[in-house]
């Protein structure tokens, strides 16, 4: 997107589009977020000024496509932003020039939390006794199940789908998770993911 070209629908279109097919993220004007905001105002204002019913139902229209648009392009580079995060923690070096101040701090963001969670999986024991309080001499011992969650590497990439838990996962070649075990053992059974010992 050119550095001092207006927003308007056809070019966040345009940006939209670019972003779709590009891998990586493009380069968009620095304020392009705060020239959106503007834009969203001034289309606003000229909903609230306007008399005629035809103008103010195309300028409510405009609005509503605006946003969705606009929301696309966020979550396109957000997700791309992710991406590289991920790639960052398991040692690549992106480059981070098409990246916005904001988006720079998302970024360097998730790379911390990726790193102290892996360092936290990997580097503290885990073969912690479970405490259990002394048994009743009227009750039976209850028996506790230390691996509900275990976890597991991913061997090959799947489609996204929904859980047991409800949440949705998108697993990647190499990635380490903890998932319930109602749906790691399928998963085992398949050779999708290896339980990491």
């Amino acid at each position: 997107m050119d550095e001092h070209e207006n927003i308007s629908y056809k070019t966040l279109r345009r940006v939209q589009q670019d972003e779709q097919a590009s891998s990586a993220l493009t380069r968009i004007n620095v304020s392009f977020y705060q020239d959106l905001s503007s834009y969203m105002n001034t289309l606003e204002r000229s909903i609230a000024n306007e008399k005629n019913p035809l103008k103010i139902k195309l300028f409510t229209d405009e609005i509503q496509n605006t946003k969705k648009i606009a929301n696309s392009i966020y979550e396109l580079r957000e997700k791309k932003i992710v991406q590289t995060a991920l790639a960052t923690a398991r040692g690549a070096t992106p480059d981070l020039t098409s990246f916005l101040e904001i988006e720079k701090k998302l970024y360097r963001s998730l790379v911390e939390q990726i790193m102290a969670s892996r360092k936290e999986l990997f580097e503290k024991p885990t073969d912690q006794p479970v405490m259990t309080p002394p048994a009743s001499p009227n009750t039976a011992p209850v028996k506790i199940d230390t691996n509900t969650h275990p976890i597991v590497r991913v061997l090959e990439d799947t489609p996204e789908f929904i859980g047991t838990d409800g949440k949705t996962y998108l697993l990647r070649k190499e990635d380490v998770l903890s998932m319930p075990n109602e749906m790691t053992e399928p998963l085992l059974k398949k050779k999708v993911v290896k339980q990491v010992e």
